[in-house]
C-alpha cells in the first residue's frame, strides 16, 4: 500500500512536471514553405510581463535551428533610436508657435495632460496627432507592462548572444512613414477617438491581462478581437490601411525574397499582421507558399 501511495504521488508528480515543461506560452506560431527554404512566423506581443515566459519548447527548438532572425525592426539598435529622434524632428513637429491645442477641443486637451502628466504634455504639445497616438499607446501599456518582456526584445536578445544574424523587414524611416503618410485629419480624428474611448473606460490593467491570456493561449479569435476589433469603424479603417495592411503586403513580398536567400527563417512580426483580411501568411499563401498553423 505504502509503496502504491508512493506510486501515485511520483505519477502525480511527474504529470505536474511535464505540464510546466510543455505548456510554455504559444502565441500565434506558422511554417510557411517554398521550393527554395521554410519560415516560422511568431506573432509577437510588443509589449510584456514576465509571466509570458518560458515560451512552447518548439518555439525555442526551432529559433535555434533556423539561419537569421527577421523582424521588423532591430529595436535594441542604437542607431535606430538616433534616427528616429531625427524622423520626428523633421517630421513630427508642428512648425513653431503651433500646438496640438490649436486642433483639440478643451475636454481632450485636459485629458490628454493627465493622461500624459501635465509637465510631459507642455513638452509634447508641439508634436503631430501620429506622435502623440505613439506616446498614448506607451504610456498606456508602459503603466501594466514593459517592452523589455516583449516577443521581440526577447528574441533580438537571444539572437545577440547566438551570435544570429538579424534582418529587419523596414526601416525606421518606413515604419515611421506607416503613422505620419495618414493625413492628418485623420490623424486627429482618431486621436480625439481613442481619447474619448479611454476617458470612458479607463482602461485597466486587467485589459492587458486578457490580451496576455489569449496570446499565451494562442487564441487567434480573442487576439483578433483584442487587435482589430475597431478595423470596419470609419474613422479606424484609414488607421489599419496603413499600419496593418500595407505594410502586410511589404512583409510579405520581403519574406518571399528573404525565402529565395536562405534555407530556413525565424520571423517575428506583430501578432496583428498575422490574423484577420489580408494578413502576411495568407498573401504568402497566395504567392504559391504552402502555410500550415503550428499553434
Amino acid at each position: 500500500m505504502k509503496y502504491l501511495k508512493r506510486l501515485i504521488s511520483f505519477v502525480i508528480i511527474s504529470i505536474l512536471l511535464l505540464n510546466f515543461v510543455f505548456c510554455g506560452t504559444k502565441g500565434i506560431f506558422y511554417e510557411v514553405r517554398s521550393d527554395y527554404g521554410k519560415a516560422y512566423i511568431l506573432g509577437s506581443i510588443h509589449y510584456g510581463t514576465p509571466d509570458l515566459y518560458p515560451l512552447d519548447p518548439l518555439i525555442e527548438k526551432v529559433f535555434i535551428e533556423t539561419e537569421a532572425l527577421v523582424v521588423e525592426l532591430d529595436i535594441t539598435d542604437s542607431q535606430n533610436i538616433f534616427k528616429t529622434q531625427s524622423y520626428l524632428s523633421r517630421r513630427g513637429i508642428y512648425k513653431k508657435g503651433d500646438s496640438i491645442e490649436n486642433y483639440l477641443d478643451s475636454e481632450s486637451v485636459g485629458y490628454l495632460k493627465k493622461l500624459l502628466g501635465e509637465e510631459n504634455f507642455e513638452q509634447i504639445k508641439i508634436f503631430k496627432p501620429w506622435v502623440l497616438l505613439l506616446q498614448i499607446s506607451s504610456s498606456v501599456l508602459n503603466s501594466a507592462s514593459d517592452m523589455r518582456y516583449g516577443i521581440d526584445f526577447y528574441f533580438l536578445n537571444r539572437a545577440k548572444k547566438l551570435n544570429k544574424k538579424i534582418i529587419p523587414l523596414e526601416t525606421v524611416e518606413e515604419q515611421l512613414d506607416a503613422f505620419s503618410e495618414i493625413p492628418e485629419e485623420d490623424q486627429l480624428n482618431i486621436l480625439k477617438t481613442i481619447l474619448q474611448g479611454l476617458k470612458q473606460e479607463e482602461h485597466s490593467k486587467n485589459d492587458l491581462s486578457l490580451l496576455l491570456d489569449a496570446y499565451k493561449n494562442g487564441d487567434e479569435e480573442k487576439l483578433l478581437n483584442f487587435l482589430m476589433k475597431d478595423r470596419e469603424k470609419k474613422e479606424y479603417k484609414i488607421f489599419y490601411e496603413h499600419i496593418f495592411y500595407r505594410r502586410n503586403f511589404k512583409f510579405a513580398e520581403r519574406i518571399k525574397r528573404l525565402l529565395g536567400e536562405y534555407k530556413s527563417l525565424f520571423i517575428v512580426v506583430g501578432a496583428g499582421h498575422l490574423i484577420g483580411e489580408n494578413n502576411v501568411i495568407k498573401l504568402l499563401e497566395s504567392e504559391g507558399f504552402l502555410g500550415s498553423k503550428i499553434f
